[in-house]
């Protein structure tokens, strides 16, 4: 066992019922969380940014010239 692990046994022995009660409550939600699958990463600005990465300049400039010429 790790030594965190030892540590919180130790710490188990010393709670009362109701202690005991709301850790396992606890630790259920967290084993639950842990079945959820994880929500899918969306990766767009990578492949904005590999199709950028070419690009010299600012490209905030740009976008801030083409403002001021459609106004």
């Amino acid at each position: 066992m790790t030594k965190l692990k030892e540590l919180a046994i130790k710490d188990l022995n010393s709670f009362n019922s109701i202690e005991m009660a709301k850790l396992y409550d606890f630790m259920q939600f967290i084993k639950d969380k842990r079945q959820i699958m994880p929500p899918k990463i969306n990766l767009s600005y990578l492949k904005v940014r590999e199709a950028l990465q070419g690009c010299t300049g600012s490209l905030s400039e740009d976008i801030l010239n083409e403002r001021e010429e459609t106004i």
